[in-house]
């Protein structure tokens, strides 16, 4: 392989890290935002058109989401993500493992999530997500 090829070939691997870590990053930062109740932050990492399953069954848009998250004392103590595995799609990620949930006032539990993100004006944001509730 000529160098040209062999620099090209590793500045794309060094951008699709980039981009693996940037989901990553979102995917915390929504979590984040969940547990502290930073309506602002929720907006930054969630898409507009957001569907949101919770492992209940339960469905919400972005804007029942950030409702219900803000409502009242906090309901999140913790989410601790585990396994994650991120494929890229151009401007649409899949990012897939284990979170253990921790609300507050309870006991934890792990669901194996699916999130899928896209890619707007180079900010990730959660677009999809379903959570299957595991059994101990």
């Amino acid at each position: 392989m000529t160098r040209t090829v062999l620099v090209f070939l590793l500045a794309a691997t060094l951008a699709l890290a980039d981009a693996t870590e940037e989901v990553r990053d979102a995917a915390r930062g929504w979590t984040d935002a969940a547990v502290k109740q930073d309506a602002g932050a929720l907006d930054r990492f969630l898409a507009t058109d957001l569907q949101y399953a919770h492992a209940g069954g339960q469905t919400q848009n972005k804007e029942q989401y950030i409702a219900a998250v803000m409502k009242g004392p906090p309901r999140y103590e913790s989410f601790r993500f585990t396994g994650l595995d991120v494929r890229l799609y151009d401007n649409v990620a899949v990012l897939t493992g284990f979170v253990d949930v921790k609300m507050v006032g309870q006991e934890s539990f792990r669901v194996r999530t699916l999130q899928v993100y896209t890619r707007n004006s180079g900010q990730w944001r959660m677009a999809a997500h379903q959570s299957t509730r595991l059994s101990k």
